[in-house]
């Protein structure tokens, strides 16, 4: 009889644990995969199962469906949950974003400590959809983050119109920036500099509507910095309208040099975008290529993989100079540049 309640007490455990992993931290689940669902104002609500979820802002009915959602987070998981905040909707209350004390407090849902200018060390924190911002008075690099990571994990937040500043900086360790949505880019989305060592940018998106930022087109969406280091762009990751690059080694930093790694995997380009990757082959950076969609795509436009040699500016003035390739406008195969054709594909 003891064994028999072991057992039973075990499977309810388990049962638990896995209803709980269908829905993030602090959410409430609304409906299960095929059903129905509503919601009363626009709300940021989750949609997964097993610790894997993507995230969509929807008022009204709704189909919890991979349609709806765009993708599929969990493919191998058919218990599927449609969630929203316990707290609130996760969405900013407020069309204003030039002030970070005001969204903050606007904001509902999430950890309190979601507010512009924040600094987070060696833990997680989730934002549920809250919208911050700073300013984005131009496209100067000397302007301050919105959140700075230290070894940390940043989830579920916005990054206001207007109020972008530097974005998102990884200052040491390994970050994570997941299902994270840039109204619009003022400087960089995000950057990995000091002694990041990883930067992983996990789903989300992010927009350039040149109107709204003072900073016009920004020239990449991520910069990265620190050397010996890796930056990750995947799980369905989307950049609407961009005209710069998706990622950038540093062209011209005071004491620069290598290797910067890239990883994309799984991405996807909405409107324009003036190339993907910018590597500096003399710093023996590598980039690495797969599954990769890009609308309209047409071999060579936009540039898919390009190679630079990198100057330290302590030493030498000027722009990093790029290297042209043997035909077209991309480098395909080679030690620094790891893609191929069939690696992107248009739609």
């Amino acid at each position: 009889m003891l064994k028999k309640i072991m057992i039973t007490t075990l499977l309810v455990g388990v049962s638990a644990s896995v209803m709980a992993a269908n829905r993030p931290s602090g959410y409430t689940t609304i409906c299960k995969i095929g059903q129905t669902c509503s919601v009363t104002k626009a709300t940021n609500v989750a949609f997964g199962a097993s610790d894997k979820f993507v995230y969509k802002v929807l008022n009204g009915s709704f189909s919890c469906s991979v349609a709806t959602f765009g993708s599929d987070p969990a493919p191998s998981n058919s218990v599927k949950e449609c969630s929203i905040p316990s707290s609130g909707t996760g969405v900013s209350s407020t069309s204003s974003a030039k002030s970070s004390v005001a969204s903050s407090k606007a904001a509902t849902g999430g950890s309190a400590e979601c507010k512009a200018g924040m600094v987070i060390e060696n833990k997680t924190v989730d934002c549920g959809g809250k919208t911050l911002g700073l300013t984005c008075p131009g496209d100067s690099d000397k302007q301050p983050p919105v959140i700075t990571l230290k070894n940390a994990t940043i989830k579920n937040v916005r990054i206001a119109a207007s109020g972008g500043a530097d974005g998102i900086h990884c200052t040491s360790g390994n970050c994570v920036a997941e299902n994270v949505v840039w109204e619009d880019i003022c400087e960089d989305a995000a950057s990995l500099i000091d002694s990041g060592k990883k930067f992983t940018i996990s789903g989300g998106t992010a927009y350039n509507n040149s109107s709204n930022s003072p900073g016009g087109k920004p020239d990449k969406i991520f910069q990265h910095n620190s050397k010996n280091s890796t930056y990750e762009i995947i799980n369905n990751f989307t950049a609407k309208g961009v005209n710069g690059k998706l990622w950038r080694s540093c062209g011209n930093c005071s004491g620069n040099g290598g290797p910067r790694n890239l990883v994309v995997n799984n991405v996807r380009i909405e409107g324009s975008i003036g190339a993907i990757a910018g590597v500096n082959r003399n710093y023996g950076d590598k980039a690495t290529i797969r599954n990769l969609k890009i609308q309209g795509y047409k071999l060579g436009s936009p540039a898919v993989c390009e190679e630079y040699q990198g100057i330290d500016k302590n030493v030498t003035s000027g722009d990093s100079p790029k290297y042209k390739p043997a035909s077209g406008k991309d480098f395909w195969n080679t030690a620094n540049c790891d893609v191929s054709k069939s690696d992107v594909t248009a739609f």
